[in-house]
């Protein structure tokens, strides 16, 4: 098992992507797939790089050129990642005097949902109703004051 985590790391690496659709049962038969014929319930695992397909559901790690049997491909939808803060927790609370309240909740390590509560329980003052600001020598101290 943890040589395929390892030949999974090295592919994505490399720049191959998961192909997650299934191949059409010929495509096992033109290679005489002894994997898929010994276990057809098991589904080989197959990655894609530009128009070559490679399978590392066995040894012997079949790899094709434009083959025919394969269903295209459908764009991966990654989730939305925010930009990452570019300053540390301890350089924002020190180069401005106010933060908003996802850069609050970066500075402390907490949800943005905690924010408004301890801004709801008076630890921290909202300086503005829309977008919701606090002061940052506010989240200063309550980064000193935090306890884990």
């Amino acid at each position: 098992m943890k040589s395929l985590i390892k030949q999974v790391a090295k592919l994505i690496q490399e720049g191959w992507r998961p192909y997650d659709a299934q191949p059409k049962p010929e495509v096992y038969e033109r290679l005489a797939c002894p994997n898929v014929q010994a276990k057809p319930h098991k589904r080989p695992y197959w990655f894609v790089r530009g128009d070559i397909f490679c399978c590392i559901a066995c040894e012997r790690a079949c790899s094709l050129v434009r083959p025919s049997g394969f269903p295209p491909l459908l764009p991966i939808n990654y989730p939305q990642m925010s930009e990452p803060f570019q300053l540390s927790p301890q350089e924002m609370v020190a180069r401005r005097h106010t933060l908003r309240v996802d850069e609050a909740a970066y500075c402390l390590n907490i949800s943005e949902r905690h924010v408004y509560t301890m801004i709801y329980e008076g630890k921290l003052a909202a300086l503005r109703d829309k977008p919701v600001r606090v002061r940052a020598s506010d989240v200063a101290a309550a980064m000193e004051d935090f306890d884990e």
